[in-house]
């Protein structure tokens, strides 16, 4: 079933924008993403009202913006760089990078 909703469409579009900017470099990413939140929309259409499916699409548009940060290896450092963009910034949460050893020593 199609999804009838400007709203939604307008939420689903800004999902699609945050995804783009987020996996820049991983198309792969980008189109799975895009296909199993549409899938997802068509399935529960009728089940769920449209300010549940606008505030669900838009709970997951932050995530996707705010939460997750790239990163890529420097094959000659064998270090990665995280790929802080503005967005991640713009919310005043503090990003806590840690090395994997630090993340571990922090656990215990």
């Amino acid at each position: 079933m199609a999804v009838r909703s400007l709203r939604v469409a307008s939420a689903y579009r800004d999902f699609c924008r945050a995804v783009q900017t987020t996996f820049a470099n991983d198309a792969s990413a980008q189109r799975q993403l895009r296909a199993e939140t549409a899938r997802m929309l068509r399935k529960h259409a009728t089940s769920m009202s449209e300010d549940l499916l606008v505030d669900d699409l838009k709970s997951g548009t932050d995530m996707i913006r705010y939460e997750i940060v790239q990163a890529s290896l420097n094959p000659e450092t064998s270090n990665y760089r995280a790929h802080v963009n503005q967005d991640h910034l713009s919310r005043g949460d503090v990003l806590n990078l840690l090395t994997p050893e630090e993340a571990l020593r922090k656990k215990s």
